[in-house]
């Protein structure tokens, strides 16, 4: 039996890359060196400090502890994946391959920028691990990496799940990335070490309800007032696509002045 798992290098290359480092925080008029206050943890800082004040440092590992916990990631993952189909599959010999997806191929953009510039408008640029650039390189040299172009690497698992079912083998997502959800298939979160099976009226029904509630973490604007718990209730599995249209559009002519544009640019980002 041959089995893909597919990797989200991205997630792996920043779990990878926080691992090493801690972050601080201090009184940029009074740096450590100087003798000067260190918190551990934001939250440690006092409310009424200066914010214009506030610096933060990180303490980095070797950047061979950084490229060892991106390896033990994907050993483990690996483990698990080959573990999980000798046990559903004990007649069969398990040939576990496995692809990696990272985004950052800058020759040519995401497409998302040009379908809304605000896209991710609202992430901390700084929030990146140091060792970004040199796990990217060591996933690509060494764990059966691919950078994508003009996209994210989430674009590309639906397209390697096709590919995987036309050569009859088994795939595996490997992600905590809940967009990936709207891709039907075997799922695995390396994180919380569990499998589950998205059917594909799962998956249906979950890019129509981002529709509703929009992405906060990537910028996505949704319905006022509508959460994941009002969109699962409000779009429940099994809804059909034309009746989930039905009720996206319904909420999207109330909510927005010029709503077909807002609809098509969500459902483009989504």
């Amino acid at each position: 039996m041959e089995v893909i798992a597919l990797f989200d290098g991205d997630i792996i290359a920043y779990r990878a890359g926080f691992a090493a480092e801690k972050s601080y925080y201090y009184d940029v008029r009074q740096p450590p060196d100087e003798g000067g206050t260190v918190w551990p943890y934001k939250a440690e800082v006092p409310l009424d400090f200066p914010r214009e004040y506030l610096g933060k440092g990180r303490n980095l590992e070797p950047l061979e502890h950084a490229l060892q916990n991106a390896k033990s990631l994907i050993n483990n993952a690996m483990e698990d994946i080959r573990h999980y189909f000798a046990e559903t599959n004990p007649q069969e010999a398990i040939d576990l391959q496995y692809r990696t997806f990272i985004s950052g191929n800058k020759e040519k953009a995401n497409f998302r920028k040009e379908v809304d510039k605000d896209y991710k408008g609202n992430r901390d640029p700084s929030h990146k691990p140091t060792y970004l650039p040199e796990l990217h390189e060591y996933l690509l040299d060494h764990h059966n990496a691919y950078a994508t172009e003009g996209c994210e690497a989430d674009d590309f698992f639906g397209h390697a799940c096709k590919d995987a079912k036309k050569e009859n083998k088994s795939a595996v997502i490997v992600s905590v990335d809940k967009d990936l959800k709207q891709i039907e298939g075997l799922h695995y979160n390396p994180v919380k070490q569990i499998f589950h099976h998205v059917t594909d009226i799962e998956a249906e029904a979950f890019f129509w309800r981002q529709m509703l509630q929009g992405d906060s973490a990537d910028n996505i604007i949704g319905i006022s007032g509508i959460g994941e718990k009002k969109a699962a209730r409000y779009i429940p599995n099994g809804t059909t696509n034309e009746k989930a249209k039905e009720f996206v559009i319904k909420y999207y002519k109330k909510e927005f002045k010029n709503w077909k544009e807002r609809f098509n640019k969500n459902a483009d980002l989504l």
